[in-house]
């Protein structure tokens, strides 16, 4: 009998829903599972009495019933902008006269054969010349235990968010990202090509220490927003420091603290003197990166500022703060 029960009781294990944050098993079928695992004798007949009970769905509760709702709605919000951009791009090439189909033959044949990948690799050459000369970010991630698994983690993707935006622009510096170990390491060593093949990409990465990874003191500049120094322009002989935390604005002057300690120069953006912040003046990573890859582009701080911050941070131009001030005047 009990390797009949044992035979039925792994079929019962098979039967049930792997884990998925839209419909997951109740907690108290989980737990009967699991008394079952432990002690198969005692917990088989209640497993057995309703043999097709398992394998029917569980009526999901109100809390995953809203989950499910959202997780629809995101997808269908995310369809129609996707079904809504290749529209957009359709119209663009048509209007310029373009075979899309045609092209879209000549890229699969350019990847069959390589030439594509040659392509790039000639460009990133190129390009590889025009960094060499330029100033440097380093990414200092030396904070990872005043965050919580969900900052990590958090952390983590702003890290590959600022190697992604590196790559594609035309203006890329080298990125390095100091003391990086622990979970944050462990979470980037599962990103594909993660870290040599980024390293062909103006990129390079170290458990070593900021002061460590750079020794010339003298060049480093450590970027935030508690420090008296405002930015004007950028140094191509310096390396800018991004503080690596994600604190949810819960860890103050964590950075500036941080930079005194080693004796290196402090620095913020000019944001007060370009716009209107009605929300916090603290960014993210990759927000700070790809502000300092558009002034290097535009060379200008007000159109780096208005090009990368979101629209949640409800901004406003001094210039247009000043018209509505004149107004209510």
């Amino acid at each position: 009998m009990s390797e009949v029960n044992s035979e039925k009781i792994t079929h019962e294990q098979h039967s049930v829903p792997k884990e998925s944050c839209l419909n997951e098993a109740s907690s108290k079928d989980e737990e009967n599972i699991k008394d079952a695992i432990r002690s198969p004798s005692s917990s088989s007949n209640h497993l057995l009495t309703n043999p097709t009970q398992d394998q029917t769905e569980k009526p999901l509760s109100k809390k995953q019933m809203k989950k499910r709702k959202r997780y629809e709605k995101l997808m269908g919000i995310k369809k129609r902008k996707k079904e809504q951009d290749k529209a957009v791009k359709a119209a663009k090439a048509k209007a310029e006269g373009r075979d899309l189909e045609k092209e879209r033959q000549k890229q699969h044949e350019q990847f069959l054969c390589g030439e594509g990948r040659m392509k790039r690799e000639r460009k990133w050459l190129e390009r590889l010349k025009k960094i060499e000369t330029s100033f440097k970010v380093c990414i200092d991630c030396s904070f990872e235990d005043l965050m919580t698994p969900k900052e990590i983690g958090s952390l983590s993707n702003q890290i590959r968010y600022c190697y992604a935006i590196n790559k594609k622009s035309y203006h890329s510096v080298c990125l390095s990202v100091s003391s990086l170990k622990g979970q944050t390491h462990e979470n980037l060593s599962r990103v594909e090509g993660f870290p040599d093949g980024w390293k062909t990409r103006a990129f390079e990465c170290s458990e070593l220490g900021l002061e460590e990874m750079h020794t010339e003191k003298e060049n480093l500049v450590y970027l935030t927003s508690d420090s008296e120094n405002t930015l004007e322009s950028l140094d191509n002989s310096k390396v800018y420091v991004i503080g690596g935390i994600v604190d949810r604005n819960r860890l103050k002057c964590t950075t500036i603290d941080k930079a005194k300690s080693l004796g290196i120069q402090t620095a913020k953006f000019p944001i007060d003197e370009h716009l209107k912040l009605c929300a916090t003046k603290v960014l993210t990573i990759n927000h700070v990166f790809e502000i300092l890859l558009k002034f290097k582009e535009h060379n200008d701080w007000k159109k780096a500022l208005l090009d990368v911050l979101p629209a949640r941070k409800d901004i406003k131009s001094t210039d247009d703060a000043a018209k509505e001030l004149i107004k209510q005047s």
